[in-house]
């Protein structure tokens, strides 16, 4: 390319094809030129920039794609939760628990009272300045709701030797076989009953005496029966039967002349060594001062 060309003007590759532009072309024939190149449909060409790179955009990111489905997390109650639903449950059992033992208490039926073994006792509140309550511990024989029934059992009794009394006390009628110092002694003596066949128990009753509190008849139908069931039973004892003597003279009875008297025949039963004998004034005394 010679110097007039370079300076007279410059040359621009469009499309594969070189292309000659004059610097002081003419005006006019630049217009017609530019309209050819409109007006034709075929010709078009590509602007080529050297050296320019077009950055590729940018994808937004995605998060990571697990090629396999994760399995769902078991659901998991929180503390606080836990918490309120035991405290209900809690609450509510409480709550029924105390209705049904309200209900309960006010349900109830009365127990229906059974007869034990020791009948009801003259409490010691029910003493007055006019009587005593004398402690007895005595073998029974049965209750019967007649007295006739009552007296057939105690015949047959009587004739094997046997004391035997009836009693009423509350509309019945009781049958007893002897007496003793104490509850456990009543125990040996009635089976030493049961040797002979007798269908017997031992019972702790007070009577309401028609005697004074201080009357020394109380301490000698003790010492008595002590000493009666112990000969009984086969045992020794310890009551000193001329003390008891003497202090027969101090039993007064209130003017009961009959329960002295039957003081009396135990203490000289006992002397003769009749035990069985003298357990039958013993029981005789009780009935003459039973009120």
């Amino acid at each position: 390319m010679d110097k007039s060309n370079q300076e007279n003007g410059f040359t621009i590759k469009i499309n594969g094809q070189e292309k000659s532009f004059k610097e002081h072309s003419d005006p006019i024939e630049e217009g017609r030129t530019e309209a050819a190149a409109v007006e034709s449909p075929d010709e078009s060409f590509d602007w080529v920039l050297p050296n320019e790179i077009i950055p590729a955009p940018n994808p937004k990111k995605k998060g990571k794609i697990h090629p396999y489905p994760q399995p769902r997390r078991p659901w998991k109650l929180k503390t606080p939760f836990i918490l309120a639903i035991v405290a209900i449950v809690v609450g509510t059992s409480l709550g029924i628990l105390a209705i049904r033992t309200i209900t309960a208490e006010q349900t109830v039926t009365p127990p229906i009272e059974v007869e034990e073994e020791t009948p009801a006792v003259v409490p010691p509140a029910e003493q007055t300045s006019k009587g005593a309550t004398v402690q007895t511990f005595l073998v029974q024989g049965g209750v019967f709701s007649t007295e006739e029934a009552a007296k057939e059992v105690q015949a047959t009794l009587q004739a094997k030797k046997l004391p035997a009394e009836v009693f009423k006390m509350e509309n019945e009628y009781y049958l007893f076989l002897g007496v003793a110092e104490s509850l456990a002694a009543t125990k040996e003596l009635a089976l030493e009953y049961k040797t002979q066949d007798v269908d017997v128990f031992w019972k702790e009753i007070r009577f309401k005496a028609k005697i004074a509190e201080n009357d020394a008849a109380v301490d000698v139908y003790s010492s008595l029966a002590e000493l009666s069931a112990a000969k009984l039973r086969n045992t020794d004892s310890s009551v000193d039967l001329q003390q008891v003597t003497k202090q027969l003279n101090g039993v007064q009875l209130s003017g009961n002349k009959e329960g002295k008297k039957r003081l009396m025949e135990a203490s000289e039963l006992l002397q003769k060594n009749q035990a069985s004998e003298a357990q039958e004034k013993l029981l005789l005394f009780l009935q003459t001062i039973v009120s």
